[in-house]
């Protein structure tokens, strides 16, 4: 009953067609998904459910063929990957030049209109242009890249099965990404590339698991390769590849062990192989990289602690809404703490699927710019663990989509933050919400008098 309805929803979603017209109705189609996807949960956490693994696959892969042949109107990122795609079969180099480019002109289509930001040159790193090429020459159009796209979704909930086994848990927790709505809005519906990055993030999480360590390290050099997103678990892979030593191991050596760098000597699989994927486009020059340096340095959307420090940062100049200097400054400040949480992630996390988990929390929280599709590197990790912030910002982040309806309408593009609150209010509070307890708890248990547990 939860998978049927959860698959009527969609089906119902399916019907209202352009979803960025009609973004409230998306929200109410929600609730019951949401009330599925709970029932679903809830009936594997009472016992055994014949055929449990049958029925969460096959609501997942139905549920995403319902979207797979939809006209994209959450994003249109899906028309740069066909024109990448696109470009790179004419012979020519991606980053060579922006698809406004005049000498591209004979090349524009229809599809060419629906690309964003048409003046900068792509922001994909290669693999997720060969991945774009590859597709052009297999199945050319949209629903052709949102089928390769789905596919890796579905190999990705493989994955998570096997990774699910392989620490000893129970595979049936694999309905929290089977069964949530993001991917299926996402990626069947949207057509992300994100899913290519994290499906071989995941692969390389679950052979790092095994102790296959030069595998690992290239299948993490694929994820950043498709989206480079993935650096940030560096650290979580340099703590994985240390050396063990004996409880009765000097402070010393364990300090060293911790900073010995000959075990981790496969994370050069890194640098090396982005180095030799880069090199057939060098020919386009410092051009390959303005479209990242604009996304870097300009965009902001849907933030949220960014935005305080942007605040507490900002001087804007009379009759100016925003400052440069502060914007760039606030970028920089947020960079400088994620950097500490992956200081922090290679010396004291164990699990490498937590600390992954954590460095993309706090880069979500600090990033200047969030959209929706982003949550989708979390996901994952929910599988693993349950946090309670995390999966309700994997619901609430869809409220960022408010935006689209006078967008559409009008061309305003104007963010609510009242929207703002609803969103980002609740995974504040559940994230402070044990650092609260801890100190009630500390306080109180502070005035009792201790007293001998033996």
């Amino acid at each position: 009953m939860a998978g049927l309805l959860q698959l009527a929803a969609w089906g119902w979603i399916r019907h209202l067609g352009d979803l960025s017209q009609h973004v409230e109705q998306l929200w109410w189609c929600l609730l019951p998904i949401l009330v599925g996807y709970g029932l679903g949960a809830w009936a594997l956490r009472l016992g055994q459910i014949p055929r449990a693994a049958w029925i969460i696959g096959g609501v997942a892969i139905v549920a995403r063929l319902l979207l797979l042949d939809s006209t994209p109107s959450l994003s249109d990122d899906i028309y740069r990957y066909l024109w990448d795609g696109r470009v790179q079969e004419a012979g020519l180099n991606p980053y060579g030049q922006a698809p406004a480019a005049e000498d591209l002109s004979p090349m524009h289509d229809d599809d060419w209109a629906k690309i964003n930001h048409p003046e900068l040159v792509t922001v994909y790193p290669p693999v997720a242009q060969w991945f774009f090429h590859l597709v052009r020459r297999l199945a050319p159009g949209v629903t052709g890249m949102k089928t390769a796209l789905v596919l890796c979704d579905l190999l990705l909930i493989l994955v998570l099965w096997d990774w699910l086994g392989a620490r000893g848990q129970d595979r049936r927790r694999v309905l929290v990404y089977a069964w949530h709505p993001l991917p299926v809005l996402e990626i069947a519906g949207n057509g992300h590339v994100d899913v290519l990055g994290i499906l071989c993030l995941c692969i390389a999480l679950l052979w790092l698991h095994g102790g296959r360590r030069h595998a690992a390290a290239l299948a993490l050099t694929a994820a950043v390769l498709s989206k480079i997103i993935p650096l940030l678990c560096i650290g979580a892979f340099w703590r994985q590849l240390a050396t063990t030593g004996s409880a009765s191991t000097s402070k010393w050596k364990r300090c060293w062990s911790s900073l010995n760098p000959r075990p981790r000597l496969t994370l050069l699989w890194v640098p090396v192989l982005v180095f030799f994927a880069y090199l057939p486009f060098v020919q386009a020059g410092a051009t390959m990289w303005t479209g990242l340096s604009a996304y870097a340095s300009k965009w902001r959307f849907n933030d949220s602690a960014y935005g305080l420090i942007y605040k507490l940062l900002s001087d804007p100049k009379p009759g100016w809404q925003w400052d440069d200097e502060a914007l760039l400054a606030a970028r920089w400040v947020g960079l400088g703490m994620v950097a500490l949480i992956i200081a922090w992630s290679a010396v004291r996390s164990r699990d490498p699927a937590a600390a992954c988990a954590a460095v993309f929390g706090a880069q979500l929280l600090l990033a200047p710019t969030v959209h929706p599709w982003y949550v989708l590197w979390v996901l994952p990790f929910l599988v693993l663990r349950s946090c309670p912030a995390w999966m309700t910002f994997s619901w609430s982040v869809l409220l960022a989509y408010d935006v689209l309806g006078a967008y559409r309408s009008s061309g305003i593009w104007q963010e609510s933050t009242s929207i703002r609150l609803l969103e980002y209010g609740p995974v504040y509070l559940l994230l402070l919400l044990p650092l609260w307890r801890r100190l009630h708890g500390g306080s109180r248990n502070g005035a009792r008098v201790p007293t001998s547990t033996t």
